[in-house]
């Protein structure tokens, strides 16, 4: 049985693009920095109130993180802090649109190298991303690489608006690019740009807008269903798939990049298999980054797809 359509994410999404977005809007455009902040609180404490639904999944993921890492220890009042978490994201994320926060202001964890394959000029790659701490962070590696292309893949009807609030924001060489409809054109479109050696970035985080495929994979001891498309794509492309995660840690945004798996040695054969075991390892990957940073969980929706039990 699927939940009601008002409680998968998107629709959640929506109440935020209406109201929370244009509030940020403003406040980043015209407010003093000394202002902002209770602003923010202002605006948090608003959505913290009316969202009973919100507050239930975030103490749900708090549990099941504290049950699966019994070392951690989270702040008093985590619950509405990460509520705040979630509020300072949205105003830095305007920030580096507005060149605000730039490359020179990150801390960058490479070990791999991702970012010399960046300026190799050769085939273009995949970001896998998510929804825990702020990847609108990475924006900034297209003004320090200069011959850079990103593709962001969304599951919004919204993608010419963003392409909009983007180029007034000067970030020409990013693409916002719609994927609700994955057809046979778009998947000719996104192969073009990868041999012209662009680069994609997609969320593989998130239950599909329109109930596409997803497989049951272990994430803080509980079953998730998490969307098969982001490694389904990477796997038709035949291209190297690189994390990508951006957690703010004390006042300070670090990226860190890293190698993750190459999909041109995928078989036909072995391509179900293999796609398993890539979902799975980037959910343990995700479930030690938010140990690290458990307030910067940014998914407010029923993750584990229980609501419906």
């Amino acid at each position: 049985m699927k939940p009601p359509h008002s409680h998968h994410w998107a629709a959640q999404q929506e109440r935020g693009n209406r109201l929370f977005l244009a509030l940020t809007t403003l406040m980043v455009r015209y407010l003093p920095a000394w202002l902002l902040n209770p602003c923010i609180g202002l605006v948090v404490c608003y959505f913290y109130a009316t969202a009973p639904r919100m507050r239930r999944h975030v103490r749900r993921y708090q549990t099941r993180l504290l049950a699966a890492f019994p070392q951690l220890a989270l702040p008093r009042m985590a619950h509405f802090r990460q509520f705040t978490a979630f509020g300072v994201a949205i105003c830095d994320r305007f920030a580096v649109w507005q060149r605000k926060i730039r490359y020179a202001d990150l801390v960058v964890e490479d070990p791999d190298g991702v970012s010399d394959m960046v300026d190799s000029g050769g085939r273009g790659q995949i970001f896998a991303c998510s929804h825990l701490g702020n990847t609108e962070i990475c924006r900034a590696l297209v003004d320090h690489h200069q011959g850079f292309k990103l593709n962001v893949l969304v599951h919004s009807q919204h993608a010419q608006a963003f392409n909009e609030a983007l180029e007034k924001a000067g970030a020409d060489r990013i693409q916002m690019i719609q994927v609700t409809n994955l057809d046979s054109a778009l998947m000719m479109e996104l192969n073009r740009r990868i041999d012209a050696g662009e680069w994609l970035a997609i969320a593989a985080d998130r239950v599909p807008v329109r109930g596409e495929k997803t497989v049951a994979v272990r994430f803080l001891g509980h079953a998730a269903p998490v969307p098969q498309g982001a490694w389904l794509l990477a796997a038709l492309l035949k291209t190297q798939v690189n994390t990508l995660f951006c957690m703010k840690e004390n006042g300070r945004y670090h990226l860190k990049l890293r190698r993750f798996t190459d999909t041109s040695s995928w078989k036909r054969g072995n391509r179900e298999a293999a796609i398993k075991d890539a979902m799975q390892g980037f959910a343990n990957i995700l479930a030690q980054e938010c140990a690290q940073n458990p307030l910067q969980w940014f998914n407010f929706y029923d993750f584990w797809g229980e609501d419906a039990v």
